[in-house]
């Protein structure tokens, strides 16, 4: 946790799956390496179970806050949804859009799960797209997932320098889904997260044994960083509605740590003796000013409805709007996506 402007920033990962269903490591383990790394938070999703949960499980691990959710499919095993608060698995039978509805209604968090991947439905490693975009009543989307974007860009003349160096292939969020999430944000807020999907593979190459995707690397690749106006409660219910509340209002900034830490990172709007930041809303551009700190140098861009208004290289940026808009800024280091904001609405 650090002190950022206004609000308290808190560092985790998202999408973590234990042995509860298909992951290597148990939630204690989980927890351990996430406080070894200095993550704040984590959210575990196993495969349709809470029993983790049921079990006692959330709370806080060296100083690493735990809480847990899971995640949901329908019957083709497509859809993924991440669910935190619902009261127990909802049903498998269910189709997505009665699953988001259902979460909705019981006022759970509810997230869209590695939505872009457009690799084949068959063979080997088939594809787990998000496909129901009639649902209503999601909360956020994974704008940039680490498994699925690995998946997407293995390769048979790549497959051994990827096993080896699975962070060193991160490029940034696709253009599609960036698209497809500023045209969400016209109709209503959805926030965008980052998620590990961490599972920790064992894989052999020959006699060789390695592990794809080991817990602290992943821990140490793509991060979601919450603002909080309020240093996290010790009561683990009311933590977590903090982070939870954050997700929902998007008061938060996505960052590939490979390219070094993001924390400190503001993105601010003001107009008169109104300032916001990721996720808040300001009444017009007249008289707005928007600032952008980040905490290296990097290519900054100020977009607006998917559009770039402003760029520069450095560690500063500052602009006058001309115009009422969706507002984010993306910052990449030697063209790879460092740091994805959540918008600022002005005017909209």
């Amino acid at each position: 946790m650090i002190r950022n402007g206004n609000y308290y920033e808190y560092t985790g990962c998202i999408h973590i799956h234990t042995t509860y269903s298909d992951g290597t490591k148990s939630v204690e383990e989980a927890a351990q390496i996430a406080s070894s790394v200095n993550l704040d938070y984590i959210l575990i999703t196993d495969h349709m179970t809470v029993k983790a949960r049921k079990e006692g499980k959330e709370g806080y691990y060296d100083g690493t806050l735990v809480l847990i959710g899971y995640e949901h499919n329908d019957t083709e095993d497509c859809n993924h949804y991440l669910l935190f608060g619902t009261g127990d698995v909802l049903p498998s039978d269910m189709r997505p859009k009665e699953y988001v509805a259902e979460g909705k209604r019981q006022g759970a968090l509810g997230i869209i799960a590695h939505p872009d991947e457009i690799r084949p439905r068959l063979g080997k490693y088939p594809s787990y797209p998000w496909l129901a975009w009639n649902a209503e009543g999601f909360d956020a989307i994974e704008i940039w997932n680490q498994m699925s974007e690995w998946m997407e860009s293995l390769k048979p003349y790549n497959k051994i320098k990827m096993v080896f160096s699975p962070r060193k292939f991160l490029q940034s969020p696709s253009k599609r889904i960036l698209g497809k999430w500023d045209e969400l944000n016209k109709k209503k807020k959805i926030a965008a997260v980052g998620a590990v999907d961490v599972h920790g593979f064992p894989y052999r190459i020959g006699p060789i044994r390695i592990t794809i995707f080991p817990y602290k690397v992943q821990f140490q690749s793509l991060r979601t960083h919450l603002l909080i106006p309020e240093k996290l409660s010790t009561d683990i219910a009311v933590a977590q509605k903090q982070i939870y509340d954050a997700i929902r209002d998007a008061r938060a900034f996505v960052s590939n740590c490979r390219w070094g830490d993001a924390s400190g990172f503001e993105f601010e709007a003001r107009r008169g003796s109104d300032s916001v930041v990721s996720g808040g809303t300001l009444e017009s551009c007249e008289g707005a000013r928007i600032t952008v700190k980040t905490p290296g140098r990097g290519n900054i861009r100020l977009v607006m409805d998917g559009l770039v208004q402003a760029e520069t290289y450095g560690d500063f940026l500052e602009y006058v709007p001309g115009q009422n808009g969706l507002y984010r800024v993306e910052v990449f280091k030697k063209h790879k996506g460092w740091i994805f904001s959540n918008h600022i609405r002005i005017g909209v």
